[in-house]
């Protein structure tokens, strides 16, 4: 099992009614030493949670709602029609041992549920980072994710759900 340190996980409301900091190209190699031991706890801050804003159903009609990881634009199609609002994207915060690169991983569907039994799944979770992220001089890495809410037959009310984000170093 891999000491406590190395992994964070965390759940975080998804509801349903955006910036990531660059890595550093022109800092020097990192002085950590491959395979080496982080003396860090890595941790994981929801700054933003990821918000579809609001929608409406045609009928029983299947749609889509789509924001952006990048610049957190929302795009509304199929048998829904936009009631407008705010769509976020969601970011995080990443803090532990400086200039350690990191692996973060996003499930590939999400299960959203209403209180009245409706449900929606969210799919295409993506993230802004870079192919090989890292934490910069402070310990710290920023980024955005969004991905597309599918919603089939009847759905209605506040759709609420978890997404499990899991980070670990490298």
């Amino acid at each position: 099992m891999e000491p406590m340190f190395r992994r964070a996980i965390l759940l975080f409301a998804l509801a349903l009614p955006a910036q990531a900091g660059a890595q550093c190209r022109l800092c020097g190699p990192s002085t950590v030493a491959e395979g080496a031991v982080p003396t860090h706890a890595l941790t994981i801050e929801i700054e933003t949670s990821l918000d579809f804003s609001r929608a409406a159903q045609k009928g029983n009609a299947s749609g889509n709602i789509a924001v952006d990881e990048k610049s957190g634009a929302r795009s509304v199609s199929g048998g829904l029609v936009d009631l407008g609002g705010m769509a976020l994207k969601g970011t995080v915060r990443l803090t532990g041992e400086p200039f350690r690169h990191v692996r973060v991983s996003l499930p590939s569907i999400v299960r959203l549920d209403s209180p009245d039994g409706g449900g929606a799944d969210v799919v295409d979770l993506r993230t802004d980072l870079s192919p090989d992220p890292a934490l910069d001089a402070n310990g710290s890495l920023k980024f955005s994710f969004g991905g597309r809410l599918v919603v089939t037959g009847r759905a209605s009310g506040d759709l609420r759900g978890r997404i499990p984000i899991v980070a670990d170093y490298q």
